[in-house]
């Protein structure tokens, strides 16, 4: 088999949500599917050192439209792929392989936020070509069942068309057992009060307002926390600052600007006492799986795909309520035994996300679409 991939979100060296997940899968390509070849299709060429079945063939891109729709499907058939898969909703609709179009959630369709602040242009883009897209591709990939649902009830397609696979996580997510090296990053970072932790952007459905409302409600009990918010200083970023000061949390609460793999985000987990996701729409949710993995209490919101990623070592609440919230966070702050609790079935839980088996499940995949064909 010749597998064809659309590359472009790894062609920077910067891991996305989207490209993450692809470079796990490609570290085990040559063991899962040592007889077959990996083509990565990019605009320019990507930084990253592979093993000899997987070759980068860079197409300049002057317009992404005819490089995605008519520049792209003429290399595939050149190239003489055998599957093509994109890790993405787009595929190259003319081209004459099987085609996987990867749709990790429809969020700006559903959430309602987005739905009503979308123009009508932009919301027929993504429902209309979206869902072309879905019924010309062989087979969908999506990471939760939560997502199925969603594609099945806005884009009307046969179930049996869609496989759902977790997003994986990196292997450098583990518990720290080096105590040192926790106080060493602690000090570094200006973290050595215990913390709460949110990691993710600060877009409207993360809900991120609700969780420092909560913060504030238990602020007279724990005065020595700290709210630690990971992620880029967009979107609501503004707000939430206003909305700090307005509770006069400027002490208490820490914005530390987007955390890359080489910030040691797994020490940064680690030391948290409870990792927080109050997120109202999650296609997955990798920063709650991410701190299960480390060993860390989860409190996340149970709706969307949350309960799937955390399962039963989460405790799950309404979190449009902040004081639901607030008495999540007492409860596991006060109770070691409960941490404790969550923590085991975590790493339990945690194993069908691991590395190799989420990619082997997508080797299986292609394996089958080729079979299929």
């Amino acid at each position: 088999m010749r597998l064809g991939i659309d590359a472009r979100e790894i062609q920077s060296g910067v891991c996305t949500g989207i490209g993450r997940p692809l470079l796990n899968f490609l570290k085990f390509f040559p063991t899962l599917m040592p007889r077959d070849q990996c083509l990565l299709f990019s605009n320019q060429p990507i930084p990253l050192k592979f093993p000899e079945p997987i070759r980068n063939i860079v197409i300049p891109e002057n317009n992404t439209w005819l490089w995605d729709q008519w520049i792209l499907p003429q290399a595939i058939h050149t190239k003489k792929v055998t599957i093509f898969y994109s890790p993405y909703y787009k595929i190259p609709v003319i081209a004459k392989c099987p085609t996987i179009a990867a749709i990790l959630d429809l969020m700006y369709l559903v959430y309602p936020a987005y739905k009503k602040e979308m123009s009508v242009l932009k919301k027929h883009y993504y429902y209309s070509f979206g869902k072309h897209m879905a019924h010309k591709a062989t087979r969908i990939l999506t990471c939760s069942h939560h997502s199925k649902k969603d594609i099945v009830q806005l884009y009307h397609i046969d179930p049996k068309k869609i496989v759902t696979i977790p997003l994986s996580i990196s292997s450098i997510y583990r518990p720290e057992k080096d105590h040192n090296k926790i106080r060493a990053f602690r000090k570094k970072n200006g973290l050595e009060r215990p913390y709460l932790l949110y990691l993710g952007n600060f877009k409207i459905h993360k809900n991120v307002r609700t969780l420092i409302q909560a913060f504030n409600d238990i602020h007279d009990r724990h005065p020595d926390l700290t709210l630690v918010l990971a992620g880029p200083k967009t979107h609501e970023y503004s707000d939430l600052k206003k909305k700090i000061s307005e509770l006069k949390l400027n002490d208490h609460v820490r914005f530390i600007g987007k955390i890359m793999e080489d910030d040691q985000p797994h020490l940064l987990y680690s030391a948290a006492d409870i990792f927080i996701m109050p997120s109202l729409y999650e296609g997955f949710g990798l920063p709650p799986a991410e701190a299960i993995a480390c060993g860390t209490p989860v409190i996340a919101a149970k709706t969307a795909s949350l309960p799937e990623v955390v399962g039963e070592a989460g405790f799950l609440v309404n979190a449009q309520d902040s004081n639901e919230l607030a008495r999540a966070m007492i409860a596991v702050l006060k109770d070691q035994n409960l941490k404790d609790r969550m923590v085991q079935k975590g790493f339990k839980h945690i194993q069908s996300f691991e590395e190799e088996r989420v990619a082997q499940q997508m080797a299986n995949l292609f394996i089958s679409v080729k079979n299929a064909a």
